[in-house]
């Protein structure tokens, strides 16, 4: 099984140089006030220089506004963006700013909250967020909140949304996130054929913000053959 990995949650030189000895396809850096792996824009500048693909950088954001996105993508020259807030509405407005103002393609995830089930409710806004998107990445909701629950989703829940999405619209990438460790990934192995990217964070770490570079090649590990 083929299978792309983002690391998310990068907080310091150390662990992006290990990180960048191995197979993954993108890695996070986390502008949100509210999490505990956030750094400031200046620290995430310094970090993305040191990437020798720098395209593979992902600005991960719960902005107030569209301006707000474009903004710091601007500063930064970053147009990988993970969005944890957000209407598609404004989605639209960020693609429409970016057309206007960059000649580099954006390439937008939108993090969807997931619980036990879904309602009607839930599968219209994974319906609506598929055709404005690239990536919907699917997170452990709490409170209101995704990111930095360190729990995962029901896998059979999680399958479901997938489903939803690739029937929307099949171009769009589903990413499974929420506490991904090697234990329970290896559990719900045979079940992974549904998504097309793991996001590593919590479960990949010695402590918070502190990267085990170990923990993810046992992960890699998981899709060699």
């Amino acid at each position: 099984m083929k299978m792309k990995i983002k690391i998310c949650g990068i907080t310091n030189t150390d662990d992006l140089k290990k990180i960048e000895k191995i197979d993954y396809d993108k890695v996070g850096f986390i502008n949100i006030r509210r999490s505990k792996r956030n750094i400031p824009l200046k620290q995430i500048n310094i970090l993305k220089q040191e990437l020798k693909d720098k395209r593979s950088s992902t600005l991960v954001l719960e902005p107030d506004n569209a301006y707000d996105v474009m903004l710091k993508c601007n500063r930064l020259q970053m147009f990988n963006i993970q969005l944890h807030c957000l209407g598609s509405y404004d989605i639209r407005y960020i693609r429409w700013l970016n057309r206007y103002h960059n000649y580099e393609n954006m390439n937008i995830t939108r993090a969807i909250g997931l619980c036990d089930t879904i309602d009607s409710s839930k599968k219209c806004e994974l319906e609506e967020f598929s055709n404005q998107c690239d990536n919907i990445l699917l997170d452990y909701v709490k409170d209101g909140l995704t990111g930095g629950t360190n729990k995962q989703i029901p896998i059979d829940t999680a399958i479901k949304a997938s489903k939803i999405i690739k029937n929307a619209n099949p171009h769009t990438e589903v990413s499974l996130a929420g506490g991904l460790n090697y234990e329970y990934l290896d559990g719900i192995y045979n079940k992974l054929k549904y998504f097309d990217r793991l996001d590593l964070n919590s479960g990949v770490e010695s402590k918070i913000g502190k990267k085990d570079i170990n923990l993810i090649r046992d992960i890699l590990g998981l899709f060699d053959n």
